[in-house]
């Protein structure tokens, strides 16, 4: 008989981290990490898109934050606050980082065009 502790993995890996359901397959690389894993986005793209109204940057850029839910299995370690952080090939910088049993949620900010 399974522990509640992998009934709960097999519930994460099955049915939110599904690519049929929730979760995307993407490039992720951060701290020598360079592998390809299921992600979650916690909110939409449009929601976070804000323009900077002020300091150096040039008009037409925004900056963009962005939360995701990844498995620490899958990782392997969680980010650390200021690390460089890459989804495909958009860069991105670690804000915050819960463990929440075996999963990771993250908050990045990057910025587009």
């Amino acid at each position: 008989m399974k522990n509640f502790k992998e009934m709960l993995d097999e519930d994460l890996e099955r049915t939110f981290y599904n690519l049929e359901e929730f979760a995307q397959l993407k490039r992720i690389q951060c701290d020598g990490f360079d592998k390809k894993i299921p992600v979650i986005f916690d909110n939409s793209e449009s929601e976070s898109r804000k323009q900077l109204a002020s300091g150096d940057n040039a008009r037409g850029i925004y900056k963009r934050d962005v939360v995701i839910r990844v498995m620490l299995s899958d990782l392997g370690k969680a980010p650390e606050y200021g690390m460089r952080f890459w989804i495909d090939d958009r860069l991105f910088t670690v804000k915050n980082v819960f463990n929440q049993y075996n999963e990771l949620i993250i908050g990045l900010e990057g910025y587009d065009e």
